[in-house]
Order: C-alpha cells, then structure tokens, then sequence
C-alpha cells in the first residue's frame, strides 16, 4: 500500500520576501535577522508577533527539548535539508514511508491577513512561482499549493489563471472570510467558476485568515496562540463551510471541491448531523433554492485532513471514508515525520485496508489528478 500525504507544507525561502519593503514600505512582510536581537530569522509584519522560521521546519524534534531551541535560533540553517532542497526532501518522504506530498505554504499563511490589497496580491504571485520551481524536480511527488490574494475577487482570478496555467496544482484561500464579505457573498462567483472550470481543488488551512484572529472572538484567542484559539480553531473553517452551503455556492457550482486541512477530523460527523437539523429548524437563514441537505453537499464538495486523529477514524463512517485524506504536517514541530507508518497502523488498527487504501492514497491521487505510474512503488 502507498501513502501519499494531503497536508504538508513548504516553508517559503527569503527571496519570496525580498524587496517587498523596498516596494510598499513597511507595511510590507519581510525577512529579517535577529530580529530585535533574538536568534534567527523571523517574519514581520505589522499587525503580527514575528514569526520565527527556525520553528517552522524541524519536524522530528521536540518543543520540550532544550536542542530544539538552538536550532531554532539558527533560523534557515536550521531546517531540515529536504526543507531547502526539494531533491533531498524526496529521500526525506522515504524515511517516513511515502511517496508524495500535497504542500500548504507556511510563512504565506499569515500573509492572508495583510489588509493592503496590492501587498498581498504581489507577495502571492512571488510564493506561486517560487512554490512551482521548487516541485519542479518532481511535480508529481511535490505538489505545491499555491495562494491567492482573497477578498480582491478580480486579483485572484487573474492569479488563478496566470499561476494555473503555469501549472500550479491547487490554491489555498484564507479559512475564514471578511465579516462584511463572507463567502456566501455573489461577489465571489467569478472565483468559484473559474475553479470549477480549472478543476482545481480549493484548500481552507488552519491558521489562515483575512485577519490574524481568523475570525475567533477577542476573548477565545487566536488559533496559534492560546489553548481556546487552537482547541476550537475548527470552528473558523465550520462558519466557512456553512456560508458556502447556505448561501448556494456549491449548489450553483457543484463541481468545486474544497480541502479543509488541519483542523483534524473528529468534530466532522456531529457537525453534519448538527446541521442538517439545523437547516430544519431555521431554514430562513439559508437561500431557498437547496436541493440538498447540508451532509449531503458536505459529501460531494468538502474534504478534510487528519494527522493522528482517532476520534476520526472512529466516525468515518459518519464523516465519510471517501471525504478523508490524510497527512503528516511535514515539515513543522508537530508533524508525525518521521513515523507516519507507525502511528497510521495504531490509528487504523482493525480498519479495512480497502479504507485505508481510500484515506491515505485513493482519495488525494483523484483529488489532484496524480499520475501514479510516476510514483515509486511503496517505500
């Protein structure tokens, strides 16, 4: 059997950054080393604590262990090789078993929320072409995922157009929308037919969001910040999910399918069993043309990622064996690289292997149409 993670991620090098500031000031996310004299490399932007590089590609290693510190503060340097070199990160997907990856960016998640239009729309085009050459080794076991300048509509359909036809696989859009412009809303419609026409899958991440909260109340915390932010930070994707079935979007275009990644699996079947009663009890809130309950175009139009998430595996049935794909959050600190078959084996014990087969391979080769006559045989 061949695994193929669904969420993995790249972490962006300088030059994706470089000569922002130059261009729009400071309002512009850039690189910088020690940052206010601490050790590494860090992303700033306004708005935002710095984000330290280092953190972001040392899976394998412990938060807990004092070594884990130091290569932090060595910040690019202390990545893992594969990281920085994609030839070497094939020799890293053997190590944990697998033989391709689907990557989410990492520093380019927090630039979602960057409130200047033009800032985002040229830093994305920037991650895009940088994303592209760095699977270009092997496009088909380095699927890079590129991101679009959400909510410009007219930018992120150029984006889409311009960085798909140069053969960008699929593209992440922030999990949760603007307030006053949700995905419910019309204005959105030119986005959702072209992905419909480019057949691309559309990835909703954790910790991705037209502002750094990602929608979550002042008092909860943010999703990579406090323990109420991370606990209930699938929560954001769940109010995106909803906009997209009670506003009609899936309904008007009922080829798009949207990837929600990270946010683990095991909240899903009470969610789809919640909301279809829901829609019952109070269907005013939702436009009059459905055809269909809520679980049912969560069947056909959504898939979502796990890691290590029994409670999920628990309820496939209810979430839907076909709507789940797995991952190992190569390379941050919480992956489960380099011991993906392991856990997978006391995760999935007594899990038929043709559901296994479906979670960890079938489901995410016919999400992104992946040639598997040029992947290796099972590692």
């Amino acid at each position: 059997m061949r695994h193929f993670s669904c969420d993995s991620h790249v972490v962006e090098a300088k030059e994706v950054f470089e000569g922002l500031d130059e261009r729009f000031g400071s309002k512009a996310p850039r690189i910088e080393h020690g940052f206010k004299g601490a050790k590494g490399d860090f992303l700033v932007m306004p708005g935002n604590r710095p984000i330290p590089v280092g953190r972001l590609g040392i899976a394998g290693n412990r938060l807990d262990d004092p070594k884990t510190d130091e290569l932090i503060a060595l910040g690019y340097e202390g990545l893992n090789p594969g990281v920085r070199d994609p030839r070497k990160r094939l020799d890293e997907q053997a190590q944990d078993g697998i033989v391709g990856e689907v990557m989410y960016p990492s520093l380019s998640m927090f630039t979602f929320a960057i409130a200047d239009d033009d800032i985002r729309d040229a830093a994305f085009q920037r991650h895009n072409d940088w994303v592209f050459e760095y699977c270009s080794p092997s496009p088909d076991r380095l699927i890079g995922i590129g991101c679009l300048p959400v909510p410009d509509v007219d930018a992120c359909v150029r984006e889409i157009r311009r960085a798909g036809a140069k053969g960008v696989r699929g593209f992440s859009i922030p999990s949760h929308a603007p307030i006053e412009k949700p995905y419910s809303d019309p204005a959105y419609d030119p986005l959702w037919a072209e992905f419909q026409e480019m057949d691309l899958p559309i990835t909703m991440h954790i910790f991705t969001g037209t502002s750094f909260d990602c929608g979550l109340p002042e008092h909860w915390g943010t999703p990579g910040g406090t323990i109420k932010g991370y606990t209930l930070a699938h929560t954001t994707v769940a109010n995106s999910v909803m906009d997209l079935i009670c506003g009609g979007v899936v309904e008007r275009f009922p080829g798009l399918k949207f990837v929600l990644a990270e946010f683990e699996t095991g909240w899903v079947a009470h969610f789809k069993q919640r909301f279809d009663h829901a829609i019952y009890r109070t269907p005013k809130f939702a436009v009059d043309y459905l055809t269909m309950k809520p679980s049912e175009y969560f069947d056909r139009n959504f898939w979502v990622t796990f890691e290590d998430d029994e409670a999920g595996i628990l309820t496939r049935e209810l979430i839907g064996v076909d709507n789940l794909v797995w991952g190992n959050d190569y390379p941050h600190h919480d992956a489960i690289w380099p011991n993906s078959i392991p856990i997978l084996d006391r995760i999935m014990e007594g899990v038929p292997d043709a559901e296994r087969e479906r979670m960890v391979w079938g489901n995410v080769v016919e999400l992104y149409n992946i040639d598997t006559d040029k992947l290796p045989a099972a590692v």
